[in-house]
């Protein structure tokens, strides 16, 4: 049995505190990359229009890869080069039970690309959205975007709506969508 009053050696204390400090620095650098340190910027603006490829999903909201996978398949065979990819939810995560959720999974395509089924086609017209932009996880992403949304639409006399709509920009930028209507 050791003995509870032998002194820890000052070669253990080193190996400890760097041991710590590696740990807090790595978690440190995983949280910037992720942008727990940032706030999305929230601007009120008039879209343009959007067209978009896409398949309906019904279910989580959160596990979407595939169906954008599906969707690039789907217009690389028909020769369309995707273009940003994007996701239309229709349904308040607060309201809707997760399995019951429904989105549309896809990408904005050009004006005259030929959709080939099985994907179906979406035109959201131009319109007035409060947009939020975030560099960061999308997880983490889009609950400080709706927040900073839904903060900035209180502040500024605003109504939020549905549908959500989710740009993601190859350079990692998110824009995350919402309608708006003033409120008198």
């Amino acid at each position: 049995m050791a003995n509870p009053t032998t002194p820890i050696s000052s070669k253990m204390l080193i190996l400890a505190l760097f041991g710590l400090l590696t740990a807090l620095g790595g978690g440190a650098v995983v949280m910037l990359y992720l942008g727990a340190f940032d706030d999305p910027q929230v601007t009120r603006q008039t879209t343009e229009s959007y067209r978009i490829a896409y398949i309906e999903n019904k279910g989580s909201y959160s596990n979407i890869e595939p169906v954008f996978n599906q969707v690039a398949e789907h217009l690389k065979k028909a020769e369309i080069e995707p273009g940003t990819a994007c996701a239309l939810y229709l349904n308040s995560v607060s309201e809707v039970a997760e399995e019951d959720r429904i989105s549309r999974i896809g990408y904005i395509v050009g004006r005259t690309d030929y959709i080939p089924s099985p994907l179906e086609e979406l035109v959201i017209p131009s319109r007035e959205v409060a947009i939020a932009t975030f560099e960061g996880g999308t997880l983490l992403g889009s609950h400080k975007a709706y927040k900073a949304m839904r903060d900035w639409s209180r502040a500024n006399g605003y109504q939020l709506s549905l549908p959500a709509l989710e740009i993601y920009h190859k350079n990692g930028v998110v824009e995350y969508q919402l309608p708006i209507h003033k409120q008198y």
